[in-house]
């Protein structure tokens, strides 16, 4: 990385963020009460429909104005039910590409199972890094390509 910090898994990132809405949580709950936070309350447009004071929104939500805002719950699990959604799509491609891979190696066809293979790998890697693979283009050197300048 250019500042200098080092990289951080998926798992890594998500722990450091539940860490930071604990951490959040907590200020929330010791600080004190103005007089802003129980006077301005709002009806949630999440799943849960409750009218909440302003202290249960962040800042973001809250500024989208009454009738589009939702409380820090219903991002919260927003979230989360995104996240396993991506996980079962991940793992059910996965899948797939497994069931391709051990159809390919039925027919005896290395072409297509280094293809199938490699795109397993690339699945995969996806997983555990959260980084799509790089697919380069077919050009053929420097010579060719968006031109010469000329």
């Amino acid at each position: 990385r250019r500042d200098g910090s080092a990289l951080k898994c998926k798992q890594c990132v998500a722990d450091s963020e539940q860490a930071e809405r604990t951490q959040a949580a907590a200020k929330r709950a010791s600080s004190v009460t103005g007089v802003n936070n129980t006077l301005e309350t709002r009806a949630c447009t999440g799943t849960c429909g409750k009218t909440l004071p302003q202290s249960s929104y962040n800042r973001n939500q809250w500024s989208k104005g009454d009738g589009k805002s939702r409380c820090r719950e219903c991002v919260e699990r927003a979230v989360e039910r995104e996240s396993a959604n991506q996980t079962k799509s991940n793992d059910d491609k996965i899948m797939a590409a497994r069931k391709k891979v051990e159809e390919i190696r039925t027919t005896g066809n290395t072409v297509k199972l280094v293809a199938a293979e490699s795109e397993l790998a690339a699945l995969e890697a996806e997983k555990v890094t959260g980084l799509k693979p790089v697919k380069l283009s077919a050009g053929r050197g420097r010579s060719r390509g968006k031109g010469r300048g000329r």
